[in-house]
């Protein structure tokens, strides 16, 4: 996987500034900082609160979405 570096800094900025999601256009991307990423392209959670809410997440119901679903869900 291979990093894309942002240069521009009113990008820098809205990346920045705390918020969970970016919209591009009609996409919307999930923010996440990450330390690294090995060659598997696995993420390994390092900050103990970090894997805390990740593992809320996970314990609560989390319904398994068909690709229909998902696309719209991906297209609004």
């Amino acid at each position: 996987m291979e990093p894309i570096r942002i240069e521009h800094d009113d990008i820098k900025k809205a990346i920045q500034a705390g918020h969970s999601y970016i919209q591009v256009g009609k996409k919307k991307f999930l923010l996440m900082e990450v330390e690294d990423v090995g060659n598997d392209d696995c993420y390994e959670v390092t900050d103990p609160e970090e894997e805390k809410q990740l593992r809320a997440a996970l314990n609560q119901e989390n319904p398994i979405l068909s690709d229909e679903e998902i696309n719209r869900m991906l297209k609004s």
